[in-house]
């Protein structure tokens, strides 16, 4: 017993003294054990491992469509390809397809998990080009220029929001502008998009944004609010007959046309006036929509009514069923920014397709960004159009009758009352862009020779494919090509240079430096040495601006008429102008002063009313009023 315990306590001492070296091995034992575990089971298990890979990735793509700012590019024409827009340089990016073929196992039982990486492109099967003619017409010469080149890029319509620019005659004549085509002209205008075998489809507004007829005193009476000219109040006769007179004249001259778009989009005020305050906005928008399209049906039998989807979308399954809305017109759903589910939901869908056999697209190429740019962001509308292709692709299916098409819009103003925004020639090379890309169902550096031709570049075309993160606006790659309206496609990039010189110089003078500001200039107090420091690049900055005016109108004066270059320059140009012949004044009253008052200077009175004491007198009385 008394060796036992010592042979056992021994054999607890020597094994507590070398713990660290058994633990060591203990675990060694284990990883090895568990090493040779994983790898009998490694090659049973493969086929399925490779498979749930495949299903993990399609999430992922499905996921990046939902929120991720991805592109689809694609290297062959039967397989598409999700690529980031952080690295959007545009060339043969390795397709799905190509990438599955480097796995190394492919049996049958994969067949189904791999179809979700060979989905062909969705091309639509309608593609319009949509002009906004509101307020500054393009020359029909120019016109017929763009219809050319757009059935050449893969176009198969265009959609035409005439406005004041159609020549409404009779009890509507003075909806017409004073530089609104005449009935040949548009004559001329239906000729060509025929002879270029593109279909057009009218577009008037009937319900909201009529303010080119409503600003006008013979139709203020129309108004759904007296002091607004944007909607039409739905409750009276008056202007069901008013819209009903707009569709006889715009369906006398199309009269080959098998849709005409009644607009209905962004009716911002709605159930305002006393008549229409009793009945809910629903049934007031439901039944305006419903009369104006049973017009055109009574009138015309086989013209399909189309309207813009927004006032729509929140409105319960039940009410447009109701209304039968279905059996009366097509919707154009349109987003024009990059996350198309974000503001047509998934639900929405689900409620088109119970209510409406088919539906519309509508994407952007220009005008959609910004009120007053002058340039569109190649790359945003990219985005837009690719991501439609996906959204259509996906959402088609639930339509008894799928998707009739696509309209890549090109807004010319925000509305009737809104400044230009950027003109058509300036938004040409993103035209071509979005247009050859819906007509393929992709992009990629195989179109780069067919943009080259059709945007005519020649020799001077891209040599290898854009990259939109180093040129969103394509000023690089297709500033020395000869498409319609290169010349001030070009004027743009020199213009944005112009605008940043001049930017940075007002503020410079005016705000930074402490010689010209409001308040030197008010006093006139100043150094002249400083004033010369100041204004040293002043003359060179004026003189490109001013330039820029001149070339402009040359780079113009084939497309529109003297008034929309007047208003353009005005608006982009002349402020910068104006501002610098401003600064111009004040640098010579400054520097013609050589003598100068002492400290300190009269407080200008208009401070008054801010509470400020201007004068010994006025001490007791510094309050403003209220």
């Amino acid at each position: 017993m008394t060796i036992a315990s010592h042979y056992a306590g021994w054999l607890t001492l020597t094994v507590w003294r070398k713990k660290t070296t058994l633990l060591i091995i203990v675990f060694l034992l284990v990883i090895a054990i568990f090493g040779i575990h994983y790898n009998s089971r490694n090659e049973a298990s493969e086929s399925q491992d490779d498979s749930e890979i495949a299903r993990v990735t399609n999430m992922q793509d499905k996921r990046s469509l939902l929120g991720g700012s991805s592109v689809q590019f694609i290297k062959s024409a039967s397989v598409a390809t999700v690529s980031s827009l952080n690295n959007m340089v545009i060339n043969d990016t390795p397709s799905r397809e190509d990438i599955m073929k480097q796995r190394s196992i492919v049996d049958d039982n994969r067949i189904n998990e791999v179809h979700v990486f060979s989905k062909t492109p969705y091309i639509p099967k309608a593609r319009l080009l949509h002009l906004d003619l509101k307020g500054a017409p393009p020359k029909v010469s120019y016109v017929k220029k763009i219809f050319h080149l757009s059935k050449s890029l893969g176009a198969t319509g265009v959609l035409l929001e005439w406005e004041d620019m159609f020549p409404w005659s009779g009890s509507l004549s003075s909806l017409a502008a004073a530089n609104a085509y005449s009935k040949t002209e548009v004559s001329e205008i239906l000729l060509a998009a025929k002879e270029n075998d593109l279909e057009v489809i009218p577009l008037i507004q009937t319900f909201g944004h009529v303010e080119f007829a409503l600003k006008h005193d013979h139709f203020n009476h129309l108004r759904e609010v007296p002091d607004s000219a944007q909607a039409l109040c739905p409750s009276l006769n008056a202007s069901i007959e008013f819209v009903q007179h707009m569709i006889e004249q715009i369906m006398e001259i199309h009269n080959e046309s098998k849709y005409i778009h009644i607009g209905c989009d962004e009716v911002f005020q709605m159930g305002e006036c006393s008549r229409c305050r009793i009945q809910s906005r629903e049934n007031l928008f439901l039944g305006h929509v419903s009369k104006v399209a049973t017009i055109v049906k009574s009138l015309y039998k086989n013209v399909i009514p189309i309207i813009w989807d927004d006032m729509l979308r929140h409105l319960a399954l039940s009410n447009l069923e109701q209304y039968h809305i279905g059996d009366l017109v097509e919707p154009m759903v349109w987003v024009y920014a990059e996350d198309v589910y974000r503001f047509v939901q998934y639900s929405v869908w689900d409620k088109y397709a119970a209510v409406f056999p088919r539906v519309w697209a509508a994407s952007a190429f220009k005008g959609a960004f910004g009120e007053t740019l002058y340039v569109p962001n190649v790359k945003r509308h990219l985005e837009n159009n690719l991501r439609w292709l996906e959204v259509m692709s996906n959402e088609g299916l639930k339509f008894k009758n799928g998707f009739q098409g696509i309209v890549i819009t090109g807004w010319q103003r925000y509305d009737h009352f809104s400044v230009l925004c950027e003109l058509l020639p300036a938004a040409i090379p993103s035209l071509a862009v979005t247009m050859v890309t819906t007509t393929h169902g992709y992009l990629n550096s195989s179109i780069r020779t067919k943009l080259n031709t059709y945007l005519g570049c020649g020799v001077f075309g891209p040599t290898t494919f854009f990259n939109l993160n180093t040129d969103p606006f394509l000023w690089d790659s297709y500033s020395r090509c000869t498409f319609p309206g290169h010349a001030f496609f070009k004027l743009t990039y020199r213009f944005n240079n112009a605008e940043k010189e001049a930017k940075e110089l007002i503020e410079m003078i005016r705000k930074q430096k402490g010689w010209m500001t409001e308040y030197n200039v008010r006093h006139n107090f100043s150094t002249p040495l400083r004033i010369e420091e100041l204004m040293q690049e002043h003359s060179r900055i004026y003189h490109s601006m001013t330039s820029l005016g001149r070339v402009a109108r040359e780079s113009l004066s084939d497309i529109f008429d003297f008034y929309t270059i007047g208003e353009w320059v005005e608006q982009n140009i002349y402020p910068y102008v104006s501002e610098l012949e401003e600064i111009q004044r004040d640098a010579m009253a400054l520097k013609a002063r050589h003598i100068w008052p002492k400290r300190p200077f009269p407080v200008l009175k208009d401070l008054q009313k801010l509470g400020i004491q201007t004068s010994e007198e006025s001490a007791g009385d510094t309050l403003p009023p209220g």
